[in-house]
C-alpha cells in the first residue's frame, strides 16, 4: 500500500471492532427512587433517577405509566441540586405495576434510555416495552466519531512530520559524514528536494482526504445522535443550537473551515504543492485542526467528571501526543517513504537516517506524554474492578493492548532500525542498504495497528465511562 491509500485502514477497521461493540452494555442510572424491580407499599410522590454524568435539559424524558398504560407523571426536569439527576412528579393509582420510561442526552454526547417496572402493593413483574433509544455504540455513531477524530489527528501529525522533521532534515543536509564539504551537503539538499517534490503533492492529497474525513464525520454526528435518540430531522436545530454537544460540534466545524481556508491561502501564496517548511506556515495550517481537537476534548468524557478543566486539558494534551506519533507515522508513509525510494542508495540512507533520528526524538516525547496523561485519564474514569466488569473497561483493555504493540514497534525502530540507518549513512556500515526498506515495512505495520487503535478509541468515546 502506498501514500494516502493507508488512510483506508481506519475505515476498513471499523467493521472489525464495532460489530462486537454493539452487543456490550450501555449507559444506565447509578441510582433510582423507587429502584427498578422494587415493590413499594406507598405511592411515590415522584420518580428520581441519577445518571453517571450530567444530562442536558433538552431531549429529557421521564414518564410513569399506570397498570392501564395511562401516564400518571408530570413534566420531567433536571434536578437543580444535581445536574446528573432527573425527576418527575407522580400521581399513582392505589395498586398495580408502574412502568418507568426514561431518556436523556448526556452533556458528553451520549443518548440513553430504558424502561423498568415498580410494583405498587404488588409484585413488579417485567417490562417488555421497546427501548426508547438505539445503541450509542452502534456502527453509525462510532463511524461518525472515528472520522471526526481521524481528521484533526492526521492533519496535526502531517504538519508535525513535514515542518518539524522532514524540512529540518533536508536543511541540515541529512546525516553529516565527517570530512564532507559544504558542496556535498548542498548537492544532497538539491537531490532530496527533487525527490520530495512529487511526495509533496501526495502530502497535500492526504491533507484534503483527512479534511474530507473530518467533514464527513461532522456531517454524520448530528443525524447519528438523533438516530440514537429516535428523533427526526426537525430536532436538528435544538441539538446543534441548544446542547453542549452542539457547542462542541460548532467549534469543530469552525476549526475545519479555518484549516481549509488556511490550506487554500498557503498553497496559492507558495505557488503550488510545496511542503510547509516553516513554523509560521505550520501554525497557520494547524490552528484550525488544533481548535477541532480541543473541541473534541471539551465535549467528550473529560468534561463529565470532577475537575473537568484539568481533565479537558490533559485529554487535549493526550490527543496532541497521539497526533504527533500516529499522524507522524502517516506522514512517513505518505511523504518520506516514496521520496526515499526515488533516491540513489547513498542519498536514500542519508535522508531516511536524518528523518528517523528526528522523528524518533519526537516519538519518544509523544510516548512519554501519552503514558503519563493516559494513566491519569484512566484513573479518573475507571476503577480497577471496572476493567473486566464494564464494557468501557474491556474496550480500554483492548486499547491498552494495541498501544503496547505500537510501543514494541516503536522500540524496534528506535533500537534496531535507527542505529542501522545512522551507521550506513555515516559510512560505518555501507553495506547495510536494507535498513531503509526495513523502515518502510515497520512504518506500514505500525500504521495498520494504529488504524485499529483509532477505531478502538472511537468505540471507547461512544461508551460512557463507569459512574
Amino acid at each position: 500500500m502506498r501514500g494516502s491509500s493507508w488512510l483506508a485502514v481506519p475505515v476498513v477497521a471499523v467493521g472489525l471492532l464495532t460489530a462486537p461493540a454493539i452487543a456490550v452494555a450501555g449507559y444506565g442510572p447509578v441510582a433510582a427512587e423507587p429502584a427498578p424491580g422494587s415493590r413499594v407499599e406507598e405511592a411515590p410522590a415522584s420518580v428520581r433517577l441519577v445518571l453517571p454524568t450530567r444530562v442536558e435539559e433538552r431531549f429529557l424524558g421521564l414518564t410513569v405509566a399506570g397498570p392501564d398504560g395511562e401516564v400518571v407523571s408530570g413534566p420531567p426536569s433536571r434536578d437543580p441540586r444535581d445536574p446528573r439527576a432527573v425527576t418527575a412528579p407522580v400521581s399513582a393509582p392505589g395498586r398495580g405495576v408502574l412502568t418507568v420510561t426514561w431518556r436523556v442526552l448526556s452533556e458528553d454526547g451520549h443518548g440513553a434510555g430504558d424502561s423498568y417496572a415498580v410494583g405498587l402493593r404488588t409484585a413488579p413483574g417485567e417490562v417488555g416495552a421497546p427501548s426508547v433509544v438505539r445503541s450509542d455504540h452502534g456502527v453509525l455513531p462510532v463511524a461518525a466519531r472515528l472520522l471526526a477524530l481521524v481528521g484533526p489527528l492526521g492533519l496535526i501529525g502531517l504538519l508535525a512530520l513535514a515542518a518539524g522533521v522532514v524540512a529540518p532534515a533536508v536543511r541540515a543536509g541529512g546525516i553529516v559524514v565527517p570530512g564532507e564539504g559544504v558542496a556535498v551537503a548542498d548537492g544532497f539538499r538539491d537531490r532530496a528536494a527533487a525527490a520530495l517534490a512529487p511526495s509533496a503533492r501526495s502530502w497535500w492529497r492526504a491533507w484534503w482526504v483527512l479534511m474530507g474525513c473530518a467533514a464527513a464525520g461532522l456531517a454524520l454526528l448530528p443525524p447519528a445522535t438523533l438516530w440514537v435518540l429516535r428523533e427526526g430531522p426537525g430536532q436538528l436545530g435544538p441539538l446543534i443550537g441548544g446542547t453542549r454537544f452542539g457547542e462542541a460540534w460548532r467549534a469543530q466545524a469552525a476549526g475545519l473551515l479555518i484549516a481549509a481556508a488556511a490550506a487554500v491561502v498557503v498553497r496559492r501564496s507558495r505557488g503550488g504543492a510545496r511542503l510547509p517548511d516553516g513554523p509560521g506556515v505550520a501554525v497557520a495550517l494547524g490552528a484550525g485542526a488544533v481548535l477541532a481537537l480541543a473541541a473534541i476534548s471539551w465535549g467528550g468524557h473529560a468534561s463529565a467528571g470532577a475537575d473537568a478543566t484539568v481533565n479537558i486539558v490533559i485529554d487535549f494534551i493526550h490527543s496532541g501526543a497521539t497526533a504527533a506519533w500516529i499522524g507522524g507515522l502517516l506522514g512517513l508513509a505518505v511523504l518520506v517513504a516514496p521520496a526515499v525510494a526515488r533516491l540513489e542508495a547513498g542519498d536514500r540512507v542519508r535522508l531516511a537516517a536524518s528523518v528517523v533520528v528526528r522523528f524518533s526524538a519526537l516519538a519518544m516525547v509523544a510516548v512519554a506524554v501519552l503514558v503519563v496523561t493516559g494513566v491519569y485519564r484512566a484513573l479518573a474514569e475507571v476503577a480497577l474492578g471496572d476493567l473486566l466488569d464494564t464494557a468501557y473497561g474491556r474496550v480500554l483493555l483492548v486499547k491498552l493492548g494495541l498501544f503496547a504493540v505500537l510501543l514494541v514497534g516503536g522500540a524496534y525502530n528506535r533500537m534496531v532500525i535507527h542505529p542501522r540507518l545512522e551507521r550506513a549513512a555515516l559510512g560505518l556500515d555501507p553495506g547495510d542498504r536494507g535498513a531503509a526498506a526495513a523502515l518502510r515495512i515497520s512504518v506500514r505495520a505500525e500504521l495498520a495497528v494504529a488504524g485499529v487503535l483509532l477505531v478502538t478509541v472511537a468505540v471507547l468515546v461512544s461508551l460512557p465511562p463507569p459512574g
